[in-house]
């Protein structure tokens, strides 16, 4: 039976993903760099993600540039490091930034995420040295050329607008509404305080995953904030026995590996399998680096509460949206 040109472009985007998440890896442990595995794949991971539909000059041009804006945003969190206050600032504004892009602007909510993610990890110190910001950029340029190699494969990397005619959209005002423009920065303020304040171990980790899970304008939908949330949760659950009970860097990676390789399937609207893969690989990755100083059996715990609250901060602010989204429409 043939296959269709869908399923071959899934499956060699598969492959893609699950080159740029394995070779890093093995890198690291040739060389004994647990930093390489973890900023290099995600590197990896971000040009592919971003990667527009494009011939090979534009494509890296495009990746290049979404790299250097999110080292620029991680250069503001190591800046504000040491005085929680002013990081709630840049906080703020990349949180604005990352609500503005429509559904459709694929390209600049991702970048715009990133950003947003990158001041907050390196504010708490969790990635914040020149040396990871080359880790990241090197894995962002070999995602890139595995990118470009795709191409001659039939890799169609996502489908759509340009990152241009994104940027002339946005440019012209086609963005989401200003109630969710002011929603999403606000409820990643107070679940980023709330984590503070109840003194959890990375605040960041609330942070950034409002960012991810409170998607677009779209996603006052609660079946799509039930489908993100439910996978990221069920992420951390299944994960918990592989981080405590494997210490060999070589079934993790070949977890990571087989979790890569469903990216291009859980892009095409599975919400909850895309939340579930993304959260297993991320999670995996930081067990990995972190394996030499006994792993991240310690702050597993912290990443699922974590996890609950900006997940229960998402809801309850859909919910509010809703609310007045409807009071509005009476009226």
């Amino acid at each position: 039976m043939p296959i269709s040109s869908q399923n071959r472009n899934f499956m060699i985007r598969g492959v893609l993903y699950m080159l740029g998440m394995c070779i890093p890896i093995t890198i690291s442990q040739i060389w004994n760099k647990p930093d390489v595995a973890l900023l290099g794949a995600l590197g990896a991971l971000f040009a592919l993600f971003i990667a527009p539909r494009y011939t090979p000059l534009p494509r890296v041009l495009c990746i290049g540039t979404g790299g250097l804006l999110v080292c620029l945003a991680a250069s503001v969190g190591v800046l504000t490091q040491g005085n929680n206050d002013l990081a709630l600032i840049p906080l703020v504004l990349f949180s604005w930034l990352a609500a503005l892009p429509r559904p459709e602007q694929a390209y600049l909510s991702l970048v715009f995420k990133n950003m947003g993610a990158a001041a907050l990890l390196t504010h708490f110190g969790m990635v914040s040295s020149l040396i990871s910001a080359e880790l990241f950029m090197a894995g962002l340029a070999f995602g890139a050329l595995l990118s470009v190699l795709g191409i001659q494969f039939g890799s169609g990397q996502g489908v759509g607008a340009s990152p241009f005619e994104e940027f002339a959209a946005f440019k012209s005002g086609t963005t989401n509404d200003r109630l969710f423009g002011m929603a999403v920065p606000l409820t990643v303020l107070i679940c980023t305080l709330a984590a503070r304040g109840l003194a959890f171990s990375h605040p960041a980790w609330v942070g950034l995953t409002v960012l991810f899970v409170m998607h677009s304008n779209g996603a006052t939908e609660l079946r799509r904030i039930r489908d993100r949330a439910l996978g990221t949760v069920l992420g951390v659950i299944a994960m918990g026995p592989v981080i405590f009970s494997i210490t060999n860097p070589l079934p993790l990676a070949i977890f990571i590996g087989l979790a890569a390789l469903f990216i291009p399937y859980a892009q095409a609207g599975h919400y909850m399998l895309f939340s579930f893969v993304i959260t297993v690989i991320v999670l995996l990755l930081i067990d990995l680096a972190m394996l030499n100083a006994g792993g991240d059996i310690s702050l597993l715990r912290w990443r699922l509460l974590d996890t609950l609250l900006a997940c229960g901060g998402v809801l309850i602010s859909n919910l509010i949206l809703r609310l007045i989204e409807r009071k509005q429409t009476h009226n």
